[in-house]
């Protein structure tokens, strides 16, 4: 009975051994797997991985406290948590591993962690202290990773030059990157740009090309991007769906500088990226958005709105969506009422803000001056007209002061203040059922306002005076803040 015990005993021990060594070896494999996920840039999953290690983990301290990887489990709870960005709950087995663990490679790990945190945290002094002694470890990878996050809280911190040569020093794949798009906001455009060059010899992630891509348009041009996104496709295999949502991004930063021939250029190659996709029919979409943009007639406007209306039908998802709204902007345009002077000024707005066509808006401004002499709004359109025309300009001016030397908009244009300044606003503003904010400074004292053409009713002072002007906002004579651009859905 006694042999029969002890061999139960150490059976008993022997499973309880396997099942510690078990949980060690099944949070260790978690945590392995969650460092290849983040290498491969699938986050979210290696969140998941993490959060699971810090499970196993934690069991293992719990039923183990004292074993041989007490110490290892403890610092892999506390590791899994916060890269699983649990914080709160990863303070107190970082904090013990920290006042406890002797182990070297350990304690360099817990530092790391609770670095993360701090960081995260914004306790920017508790993470300096934590990193410094890493970024000497004799670990390479550790001290890699040291340098990055060292980086990352002089970003934190606002230097961005501190914050390029801690980057610069760290061996990990995510400190190129971020040392690039430190360069471009500190204004080392030309710097930021050359090391780009090398990274996209790295592994290619797309949200981190975007990002990057984006920063190189805000630092230097959407040119220089366009360029360095040719560079980017001619030097690695890009997935076809990441190629067409690149060439897109790529293709709206030159829409909104003006470079329709361009832009015009990267829709098709978006288009031709993944044509049965919705990224190659946006692409379609924004060729038809350029050709609006070019437009010098209504003529022309209408054939776009008609090849639109041929290529919904093939189109769903994200594509139809921004077609229908890219169609309902046109339709505005040549659906407008043509006999009243609200809906005619209006309809050139709309081509100016919505359709973003500066040569058709400034023509349609011109003929409702033209044939809408006696509208209170024609000064105003002339106004808008020279803004979109510099060409123009000069003939202009001589109209608006031989015509309309007393209006509103003449004086505004000239800088003077103008009492009637804000009746003709609150005219318009009114025809086309708006509210209107105006400078105090176009205020002055209230005056009987000017009464417009024959197809206006007389003019009625307000009855409360007009917001003021937000702080920081520009107002430019000719043309109303509320009707800015509506940009197409993208």
């Amino acid at each position: 009975m006694m042999r029969a015990a002890a061999v139960g005993l150490a059976a008993a021990l022997a499973g309880s051994a396997c099942g510690y060594y078990n949980g060690m070896w099944s949070a260790d494999h978690l945590a392995g797997q969650a460092r290849k996920q983040e290498q491969e840039g699938r986050r979210e999953e290696a969140r998941a991985s993490w959060a699971q290690a810090a499970v196993k983990a934690e069991s293992v301290v719990t039923r183990h406290p004292h074993g041989r990887w007490a110490d290892a489990a403890l610092v892999l709870q506390g590791e899994g948590l916060a890269k699983s960005a649990d914080c709160d709950r990863a303070a107190a087995p970082l904090a013990r591993a920290l006042g406890s663990v002797k182990d070297t490679a350990l304690l360099e790990r817990a530092a790391l962690a609770a670095a993360e945190c701090d960081l995260a945290g914004r306790d920017l002094a508790a993470a300096e202290r934590l990193l410094g002694p890493v970024t000497r470890s004799a670990d390479g990878r550790r001290a890699a990773h040291a340098w990055y996050l060292s980086g990352r809280l002089a970003e934190l911190r606002g230097d961005r030059d501190a914050a390029a040569e801690r980057y610069g020093r760290s061996a990990e794949r995510a400190a190129r990157p971020a040392r690039a798009q430190v360069l471009l906001a500190a204004g080392h455009t030309e710097a930021g740009v050359a090391l780009l060059d090398t990274v996209a010899h790295g592994d290619f992630e797309e949200e981190e090309w975007a990002g990057l891509l984006a920063d190189v348009s805000r630092a230097a041009s959407a040119e220089i991007a366009r360029r360095t996104l040719d560079r980017l496709l001619a030097r690695r295999h890009v997935p076809a769906g990441s190629r067409a949502r690149l060439l897109l991004a790529d293709a709206d930063r030159l829409f909104a500088v003006g470079a329709l021939a361009a832009a015009a250029a990267r829709y098709g190659q978006a288009a031709a990226a993944a044509p049965d996709s919705t990224d190659g029919q946006r692409g379609r979409v924004g060729e038809l958005r350029v050709l609006a943009a070019q437009a010098e007639s209504l003529a022309q406007l209408r054939a776009v709105g008609e090849r639109l209306g041929a290529l919904q039908t093939a189109m769903g998802g994200a594509a139809a969506a921004d077609s229908r709204d890219f169609e309902r902007r046109v339709r505005q345009v040549l659906d407008a009422d043509n006999t009243a002077d609200a809906a005619l000024f209006h309809r050139a707005e709309l081509v100016r803000d919505s359709l973003a066509a500066p040569r058709l808006a400034a023509s349609l401004f011109l003929a409702f001056a033209r044939q809408r002499t006696a509208s209170l709004f024609a000064p105003k359109a002339l106004v808008a007209a020279a803004q979109l025309a510099p060409e123009r300009a000069e003939s202009v001016s001589a109209v608006l002061q031989s015509a309309y030397p007393a209006s509103p908009y003449t004086l505004a244009l000239r800088g003077d203040a103008s009492p009637g300044y804000a009746a003709a606003e609150d005219s318009l503003a009114r025809a086309l059922g708006v509210a209107v904010e105006l400078p105090p400074a176009l205020l002055g004292p209230q005056v009987a306002p000017p009464v417009p053409g024959q197809r206006g009713p007389p003019l009625e002072p307000p009855a409360a005076g007009p917001a003021p002007l937000r702080p920081g906002q520009p107002r430019v004579p000719g043309r109303m803040p509320e009707r800015r651009a509506e940009p197409v859905r993208q």
